[in-house]
C-alpha cells in the first residue's frame, strides 16, 4: 500500500530540502543528528549538510546541541516561515477533509436514490406480473 504524502510534500515538493524539512516538522520537539536525518530520509550526507546549511541560513531548524561530535537539530517552531507552512498545510487539510465529508455524503446520498430506484422498479416489476396474471384469469373466467 502506497505511503500517503505529507501535506508539506504535496504543497511544496519533494525536493531534498522540503523532505529534511517535513521530517523534522513531523516531530518538532525532537533533535536529529546528520546519521539519522540521512537515515531517515534517504538522502546523502552531502545533500543532508548542504540542506541543513541552507535551512540554518533561513532560520526554519536551530542547532540545538551535540551528542558525541555530531550537531543535533530540530525544527524553529517559533520561525514565521514555518509557522506559515503549518497554517497552510493545515488550511488545506481541512478543507481536504471537508471535501471528502461532502463527497462521503453525496455518495451515501446518490446509493439511497440508487436503492429507492431499485425497490421502485422491483415493485413495478412486480405489479406488471400481477396485472398479467390478473388479466389471465379475468380471461379465463369469460371463457
Amino acid at each position: 500500500m502506497p505511503q500517503a504524502e505529507s501535506g508539506i510534500i504535496s504543497l511544496y515538493g519533494n525536493s531534498p530540502r522540503m523532505k529534511l524539512l517535513d521530517y523534522l516538522m513531523t516531530f518538532p520537539k525532537n533533535e536529529f543528528t546528520p546519521p539519522e536525518i540521512v537515515k531517515a530520509v534517504g538522502m546523502s550526507r552531502t545533500t543532508a549538510f548542504r540542506e541543513i546549511s541552507k535551512l540554518l541560513d533561513n532560520e526554519m531548524i536551530l542547532q540545538t546541541g551535540n551528542i558525541g561530535k555530531s550537531p543535533t537539530y530540530t525544527v524553529n517552531i517559533k520561525s514565521p516561515m514555518i509557522y506559515s507552512m503549518q497554517k497552510l498545510v493545515s488550511h488545506r487539510s481541512k478543507k481536504n477533509a471537508t471535501s471528502q465529508i461532502k463527497n462521503q455524503t453525496l455518495q451515501k446520498y446518490l446509493k439511497d436514490q440508487l436503492d429507492s430506484i431499485d425497490k421502485l422498479y422491483n415493485r413495478e416489476t412486480m405489479l406488471k406480473t400481477e396485472l398479467k396474471l390478473t388479466r389471465n384469469m379475468i380471461k379465463e373466467i369469460q371463457v
